[in-house]
């Protein structure tokens, strides 16, 4: 590799000349980070990037569907009115920023904005940031409910689910990092 013999394959040295030099994104560090739920992480990605299948996208590539939000029923459903414009989602924003003692904002970008210029505290970061990816995962999750099963959940439902699945989740590693699992659950439970 790069003019070097060497008797050692390496894989990682290999994937790392193979894919170049590539500069990290301003908003990796909010979607990518140490004890982040995969799937939330994952799903918070594809919201970044606005590729979720979100009815003004589905009317972009021809399909007939009704354009309202299926949350609010009032606005026709983008990422920016689903995240949080809407009056339903910025009502579950608004309690779950308050908990991580975060100003809400109503606009997808400025949220996004004030999320990465967050103090790097790890623990009030990591517990922002959980918060936040939680937030977004059961927002989609109950718009889909919503329109493939009829199921109809209350805003303060999804605020307690997120609640029920942040506790758990700081619960599971507090034997891998006792200091930070009882940090952030103090800091859960400070403006609950």
């Amino acid at each position: 590799m790069e003019g070097r013999l060497s008797t050692r394959y390496k894989t990682g040295e290999m994937y790392d000349y193979l894919k170049g030099a590539l500069s990290q994104v301003p908003w990796a560090r909010v979607i990518w980070f140490s004890y982040g739920v995969p799937r939330h992480s994952f799903l918070s990605w594809l919201v970044l990037l606005d590729r979720c299948p979100t009815r003004d996208r589905l009317n972009r590539w021809g399909l007939n569907v009704d354009p309202l939000c299926l949350l609010c029923n009032t606005v026709a459903e983008t990422r920016n009115h689903l995240f949080f414009e809407c009056s339903f989602s910025a009502s579950v924003w608004s309690t779950i920023a308050h908990r991580c003692q975060l100003q809400a904002l109503t606009s997808w970008e400025d949220t996004l904005c004030q999320l990465q210029a967050l103090p790097r505290n790890r623990d009030s970061l990591r517990l922002t940031l959980l918060g936040f990816q939680a937030t977004v995962y059961w927002l989609w999750n109950e718009r889909n409910t919503r329109l493939h099963q009829q199921l109809f959940k209350s805003p303060e439902t999804i605020i307690s689910t997120i609640d029920k699945q942040l506790r758990n989740k700081l619960q599971s590693f507090r034997h891998a990092n006792p200091r930070a699992s009882s940090a952030m659950m103090q800091l859960w439970f400070l403006h609950s």
